[in-house]
């Protein structure tokens, strides 16, 4: 029909990948060498697979279990069944012969390190070991909780003969496979394995795989807290402890905002009461800010470690100013009547809560929060219309700035005591209950407060005096937040009336309306440098409004509704997280990278028809578009001649062309360190600046090391006279003889560097070629191209550098490979491209060494001369004498 089936599990042994159908009816083998189909095999009709294995030397074999607990051996070559065992006598040495359990699945089947030896998991929680090959049972241990497909696991370092099993209530328990006490095949049978450790809410949730490193104490596990963990046995007598671990948030994210000024760091609150500061650039920094010890607290109290965890955050604020300080981050959470600091260099909260209400006598729930842009002030505002002032360092309360309205019958009640009193003043001053605070927020000096609450009104206040300034009416339908842009003193206002509100707030005025939503605005946000806004909202659809001109520049529907959008400070992602997903998701500002001409939208017009839900946009990847691609392109590649084995995924573009140039125009670097290529050019310099000083000692022959025994006394060290001599020529010669075993013989071995240049050569693949070079170290590199001695070599390896220049492509590695070429064998290329040149350079050489000569011999002429004028006289004297 055109439609493949769908696959639930697969495994791979050897040239074979054996992959189960979603529905439990059929198997499938491909082999990986023609990935081609071999063959299906359907099970009867009273079969539905559960789990597959290959049995370790079982040759062409896989054991299956089933849903109703049956388990059997099939060939996969011949698509035959080899053996099926009894279900009910597994069953009752799993459960128990007396047990009355009705059957279960058998979920996972796993191979232990003893041959024929398999483990079988069955879904309420008993394993079972059994001899695959003797078809008899060994001993069977049982887990509360349930398991899952992964849930069993053998250690094989060899330190400890131990199994690993995960239930799907959090916890790892491990058994000692030695029997304690006794002898004989059946003492394991009655002794049974002894549980040693038990590692309680290892995950919070269900323990979706665990895994033992093959030949090192290590114990890694995966949850349905989206967690990944590493857990290290240092010794038999001590349980693991966690070495390290990777997590995110295992429920979907409904809050996120950058923080920092790089945009390197996403600060995000989730559904499963956490908040987590995860990084952008790398994962490794990702992590979640302590609430204290609730591990303790939760063996105290004997209740779960998440119900211990603080509400889901409804607002979060922060300064970078004095983060390093003190505490720089403020949060309130739902039905809390307190907010919470945290600081996120030390990776904790912080040490006292701030309580939403200064007066003990008002009970309010803390709903916003803000923090300064000086970091010295936290405000809150709470669900009676206040707002309180709290110093971030000392935790000392400031101030309180009041929303209520006097109580309309307070002059009259005044009228009661007398003028003047205290209590006439009280109830001067006596306020009714208000509206809930929904938004604070400071300007950049500390000058005025802006306070929204439900009713739809904007109020500033003094921020040193308390003392109202203004105070005007946005909409009727309520605000539910504010944003304040504190370069530019714009005032992002969103109400229920699904209309985004621009506020100028020294004139407090609205200066811009923007329309269009057709569901509920759940969240907006400004750009680095407020000139857009975007925002998210309950029809799918994230918009993008320019301030300037007042238009809809951009909007695209995604198929899962985003629930809290953020810029980032540098301008270059969007980042989003959506109602049923645990990722946050990043969106490239396309006019970062390139020009965009932007133009105005209908805001009123619907961006997908509910028909065309197709044409939703899909959620960005892991991996991203780009890589996506490579990848898709990867198996064409591997085809080129001179592909290397390690690739770039990395691919540079076509580069423009000048036409007014007849060379081309431009000229592309290598991806390669620009030092790499130094190191080649200075590879002599740099070698023989490393060369020792000292020669390395000769170790004395006499002593040897203190560990082995002298067995026999009076052992001298000496030369073996019977071994074979080296002549001058290097060749071993022994009693005359001579071997001929390592002679060449005249054959000429090729590396393989040169039979990629000859491929490279033949075929034209000059990327290919460079692909292969980059893979090269400095050293080897070097070696290579020192190698390169006859004439057809060097002459194919300039071909490959000229043709790369002129592909304008990899300019400073042509540069420095041909520098060390000429630089190494120059005599033979000049020999190679001219070789009349070198003759005339031979006679030349010949005419100077005779000049030389006869210049010698006029000297020595010269000399013999000056000594006979010098000894005429004094032979002269003493002949007169």
């Amino acid at each position: 029909d055109g439609q493949g089936t769908l696959l639930s599990s697969l495994i791979v042994f050897g040239d074979t990948i054996v992959a189960l159908s979603s529905d439990g009816r059929s198997v499938f083998v491909w082999s990986v060498a023609s990935t081609e189909l071999i063959r299906r095999i359907d099970f009867p009709t009273d079969f539905v697979a559960s789990s597959l294995l290959h049995p370790a030397t079982y040759l062409n074999k896989i054991l299956i279990g089933s849903t109703d607990g049956q388990l059997a051996l099939w060939n996969i070559r011949t698509g035959s069944l080899v053996h099926a065992y009894e279900t009910d006598r597994l069953r009752a040495s799993a459960a128990g012969p007396h047990s009355g359990i009705s059957s279960a699945a058998i979920i996972n089947l796993t191979q232990s390190p003893a041959v024929d030896v398999v483990a079988v998991g069955y879904a309420d929680g008993h394993i079972l070991l059994h001899d695959i090959r003797l078809d008899e049972s060994l001993f069977s241990i049982h887990a509360s909780g349930g398991l899952s497909s992964g849930s069993v696991s053998f250690r094989s370092d060899g330190k400890q003969h131990s199994v690993a099993i995960a239930t799907n209530s959090g916890n790892i328990s491990i058994f000692d496979l030695e029997p304690a006490s006794g002898s004989g095949p059946s003492s394991a049978n009655n002794n049974g394995p002894r549980l040693t450790y038990s590692i309680q809410e290892a995950h919070d949730g269900a323990v979706g795989s665990i895994e033992f490193v093959p030949g090192q104490p290590l114990l890694i596990s995966s949850g349905g807290d989206n967690s990944c963990k590493q857990w290290f046995f240092e010794s038999a007598s001590m349980p693991p402890r966690l070495l390290k671990g990777r997590s995110g948030h295992h429920q979907p994210p409904h809050l996120i905002r950058y923080y920092g000024e790089e945009g390197k760091e996403i600060l995000s609150a989730g559904r499963d009461r956490s908040i987590r500061s995860i990084s952008v650039v790398r994962d490794s920094r990702s992590h979640e800010l302590s609430q204290g010890e609730l591990q303790k607290k939760s063996n105290q109290l004997s209740v779960a470690v998440s119900s211990l965890k603080l509400p889901a955050a409804s607002s979060l604020s922060f300064s970078l100013t004095r983060s390093r300080d003190w505490v720089d981050v403020l949060t309130t959470h739902h039905g809390r009547q307190f907010a919470n600091t945290w600081t996120v260099r030390d990776k904790r909260m912080g040490k006292k809560p701030l309580a939403a209400s200064a007066d003990r006598k008002i009970i309010a729930e803390a709903r916003t929060a803000c923090v300064s842009a000086c970091g010295n002030f936290g405000l809150i505002g709470n669900s009676e219309g206040l707002v309180e002032v709290y110093n971030m360092q000392s935790y000392a309360h400031r101030r309180t700035f009041d929303t209520r309205p006097l109580d309309p019958l307070g002059p009259a009640k005044a009228k009661e005591f007398p003028a003047g009193s205290r209590k006439a003043q009280a109830m001067l001053n006596a306020r009714v209950k208000g509206s809930a605070v929904t938004g604070v927020a400071t300007d950049a000096l500390n000058r005025f407060v802006v306070i929204s609450t439900m009713d739809g009104k904007l109020s500033w206040y003094d921020f040193t005096s308390t003392e109202l300034l203004h105070r005007m009416s946005i909409s009727t339908a309520g605000i539910s937040s504010i944003q304040l842009h504190r370069d530019s003193n714009l005032l992002l206002v969103v109400s229920d009336d699904l209309v985004l509100r621009l506020v100028d707030v020294e004139t407090r005025r609205v200066v811009r309306e923007f329309v269009g939503f057709r569901g509920r605005i759940l969240d907006a946000c400004f750009s680095n440098d407020a000139r857009w806004i975007v925002s998210t909202s309950m029809d799918a659809v994230i918009r993008t409004f320019d301030i300037p001109s007042a238009r809809l520049v951009d909007a695209f529907k995604v198929a899962s509704i985003a629930t809290s959008v953020t810029f980032s400070p540098t301008g270059d992602f969007l980042a989003t997280a959506h109602v049923d997903s645990v990722g946050i998701y990043l969106w490239a500002n396309k006019t970062q990278f390139s020009p965009v001409a932007l133009q105005g939208l209908d805001e009123m017009a619907e961006v997908v028809d509910e028909e065309e839900e197709a044409v939703a946009v899909a959620l960005p990847t892991v991996q991203g578009d780009i890589e996506d691609a490579a990848l898709a392109e990867l198996s064409e590649s591997m085809l080129q001649v001179g592909e290397p084995e390690l690739q770039r995924v990395y691919t540079s573009p076509p580069q423009l062309v000048d036409p007014s140039r007849e060379e081309g125009g431009l000229v592309t670097l290598s991806t390669m360190p620009r030092a790499r290529w130094m190191t080649l050019i200075n590879l002599d310099t740099i070698k023989l600046r490393n060369k020792p000083k000292a020669a390395p000692q000769k170790p004395e022959a006499k002593r040897a090391p203190f560990f082995l025994p002298q067995t026999v006394s009076g052992v001298d060290f000496k030369f073996d006279p019977t071994a074979p001599v080296a002549t001058e020529d290097g060749e071993a010669e022994a009693k005359g003889e001579r071997s001929n075993i390592f002679s060449s013989g005249g054959i000429s071995f090729k590396a393989e560097f040169q039979e990629r240049l000859e491929a490279a050569s033949e075929k034209d693949d000059v990327s290919g070629f460079f692909l292969y070079l980059e893979t090269l170290s400095t050293p080897q590199l070097d070696l290579e191209i020192r190698s390169l001695t006859s004439t057809d070599d060097l002459v194919a390896f300039l071909t490959m550098l000229l043709k790369r220049l002129k592909q304008h492509r990899d300019f400073e590695a042509v540069q420095a490979l041909l520098a060390t070429l000429l630089k190494l064998h120059t005599d033979s290329i000049l020999q190679t491209f001219n070789p009349e040149s070198g003759k005339e350079g031979e006679d030349d050489a010949e005419e100077l060494e005779d000049e030389d000569e006869s210049r010698a011999d006029d000297e020595e002429v010269k000399r013999l001369k000056g000594n006979s004028r010098n000894a005429a006289p004094f032979v002269n004297g003493f002949s007169r004498k």
